[in-house]
């Protein structure tokens, strides 16, 4: 029996009983015929069951309406609340639109506001997520999403342990003691399954009057500081480099003087190979100085974009120029290819001298005697390509990664030799991210190195 009939016929019964038990004892009494009384009986359960049959059926479709007020998505009407008919069930009923209106619009609020609240969760640069008091995932952001699951990061870590995702036993034994009631811990780490990235996190309590178990309990945010290690690490490479480079010409500089004031002092000739040598070392230690400080003007203003139109053709054809009695004291051709450097690039004239010089300079002396040095150009793409082509050797391809950094050498005792600071790619490298353009180094162990810098061209004048 369905429930609305069930309740019609129990409230029917209960409210024709009075009625009922009257007739009942007027028949028991022959003061009513039988006849007569089941029909008056009838007529009273009937008279009950049209009576009530459709407030019955109103309120049990405001139970219902009442129980999805619980589960349906929130709306939110204007329309008007007015009862259909005058009454207590009618009076009820407007209740309960008023009810349904105010609880739909709360949960609209309520919705709207969670939405907006994911879209910042989301939008934060740095992973952050929430445990509950079982370390297991309650809400993930986009960013940690990407470093937990990769750039797709489908999959719904919700209610997953963070065991089986972070397998950090630093970060795991944090975030028992910070479940366990203990202080904020942070803790540093590295993810070396992909491409080393250190993170430094940060693991909170969430104090919560609830008590149920999917309540959040903890709090974790991760800020990348692979850029901030890595740098603390280049300085203070830079720093020994530096001191070690200058350590050196300085103790020669230092002996040299001690020799000349003592075993040499009445020597004419070892004081003139002295002096010879003295002034070879100075010379090392000008050049260091005068490259660390161009490589600091340079970084100084890396972040600026040249404006200045620089036609390179005359700008490599002088650089070519000045290095021609380097270049025939090693008996080295330098070859120009440059037809194609009709239009200027943009950049500062000083700046890309100096880049060239340093390249070509570098296949002079790592050519080799006799060789040829080409330099060639190509224009693609609103973008001109420069090649410096050399003879020589070669570079190892493991030497690649390194070899822009500050005092990188393939051979640090040939290039010492040879007069190199270990600088000058460092300074070509930012003086091409200056120019918005890129260094790309080709070269196989035997078979000579290629050197390209690819630069914007400057926008063609209108006829």
């Amino acid at each position: 029996m369905k429930p609305t009939a069930k309740h019609l016929i129990t409230s029917t019964l209960v409210l024709a009983s009075p009625g009922l038990g009257v007739i009942v004892l007027l028949m028991a009494l022959d003061q009513l015929r039988i006849g007569t009384g089941i029909i008056a009986i009838m007529v009273i359960v009937i008279a009950g069951l049209a009576l009530l049959f459709r407030p019955i059926q109103q309120l049990r479709g405001y139970t219902r309406q009442i129980e999805a007020l619980t589960s349906r998505p929130p709306v939110v009407t204007d329309s008007p609340i007015t009862p259909a008919t005058p009454g207590p069930v009618s009076d009820v009923a407007a209740s309960l639109q008023r009810l349904e209106h105010s609880w739909a619009r709360d949960r609209a609020d309520l919705h709207n506001g969670l939405l907006a609240a994911q879209t910042l969760f989301d939008a934060l640069p740095d992973p952050l997520l929430t445990l509950d008091g079982q370390a297991r995932f309650i809400s993930v952001n986009a960013a940690a999403r990407e470093l937990l699951l990769g750039k797709r990061g489908e999959e719904d870590l919700t209610g997953r342990d963070l065991s089986a995702i972070l397998r950090q036993p630093s970060i795991l034994g944090s975030v028992a003691d910070v479940l366990a009631g203990e202080a904020m811990r942070s803790v540093e780490f590295t993810l070396t399954d992909r491409v080393d990235q250190t993170f430094e996190a940060r693991i909170e309590a969430v104090h919560t009057d609830r008590v149920d178990t999917h309540a959040a309990r903890a709090l974790i945010l991760m800020r990348d500081v692979t850029a901030i290690r890595r740098g603390e690490r280049l300085r203070a490479d830079f720093v020994a480099n530096v001191s070690h480079e200058l350590r050196t010409p300085l103790t020669s500089l230092v002996g040299f003087i001690e020799t000349l004031r003592g075993p040499a002092l009445g020597d004419a000739e070892a004081q003139a190979r002295f002096l010879n040598l003295m002034e070879i070392q100075s010379n090392r230690m000008t050049r260091i100085v005068n490259d660390l400080l161009s490589l600091s003007r340079i970084e100084m203003n890396e972040h600026t974009l040249p404006s200045d139109d620089v036609l390179l053709q005359s700008a490599i054809a002088t650089v070519a120029d000045l290095l021609a009695p380097q270049a025939e004291a090693q008996n080295v051709t330098i070859e120009l290819q440059l037809d194609a450097l009709e239009h200027p690039v943009i950049g500062q004239v000083d700046e890309l001298a100096q880049m060239f010089q340093n390249l070509i300079e570098n296949a002079i002396k790592y050519g080799g005697e006799g060789s040829t040095v080409r330099v060639s150009a190509t224009v693609a793409d609103s973008m001109a390509c420069i090649s410096v082509i050399d003879q020589g050797e070669g570079i190892a391809r493991e030497h690649f990664p390194r070899l822009t950094e500050r005092f990188y050498r393939v051979d640090t005792a040939r290039s010492r030799e040879l007069g190199g600071t270990g600088l000058g790619l460092a300074i070509v490298k930012h003086i091409a991210n200056r120019h918005r353009g890129e260094l790309t180094i080709e070269s196989e162990s035997g078979q000579g190195s290629t050197f390209t810098v690819t630069l914007p061209m400057a926008a063609a004048e209108p006829r």
